[in-house]
């Protein structure tokens, strides 16, 4: 998601005019206001708080820039729609990640993508003979994360165990 993207663009606004100036502050309240609302699995809050900011951002329109990279303007806008996009497709799967946090629960998906990458990539690699479609790549690990949750299904109980329980076979690889 954009959420660094979009404060870094509102930092760099310019503030050249009197209404560019309370425009710029407003947004930037607004942004942090919205990392706010995503990381405590408020979908609605932020898509009001993305609702706001582009209420103001007609303000910013037709800022010229020195810098050869690009806008702050529009590297605002173009963050807000991918956030945008994020928060219609995963509203309803946005996780609490204050919650999580507080409960000393894992909140980064780090070691889960890793593997992900891992397993994928060692397949996929050019060398080898036999290689996965990126169907079949998802198809494996959409397995694997299931046999991890625990949740493959009772016809390969005997076979498959969740990764933690006590006194667990291992698993058997996809």
């Amino acid at each position: 998601m954009r959420l660094q993207h979009a404060k870094l663009a509102a930092s760099g606004l310019l503030t050249d005019e009197p209404g560019r100036t309370q425009a710029k502050a407003t947004i930037v309240t607004e942004v942090e206001r919205l990392h706010w609302r995503i990381w405590n699995g408020k979908a609605k809050n932020a898509q009001k708080t993305v609702d706001r900011i582009r209420k103001v951002m007609h303000l910013c329109k037709g800022e010229r820039s020195h810098r050869t990279r690009g806008v702050a303007s529009r590297k605002l806008w173009h963050a807000l729609h991918e956030i945008n996009q994020y928060l219609r497709s995963q509203s309803a799967r946005l996780a609490n990640y204050a919650a999580r946090y507080r409960a000393g629960m894992r909140v980064g998906t780090a070691g889960t993508e890793g593997t992900a990458n891992f397993l994928v990539n060692r397949r996929m690699n050019k060398s080898q003979q036999m290689r996965w479609s990126r169907r079949g790549a998802d198809l494996v690990l959409q397995v694997r994360c299931a046999v991890y949750n625990g949740t493959l299904g009772f016809g390969f109980g005997q076979r498959f165990e969740p990764i933690g329980r006590p006194h667990a076979a291992v698993a058997i690889a996809a």
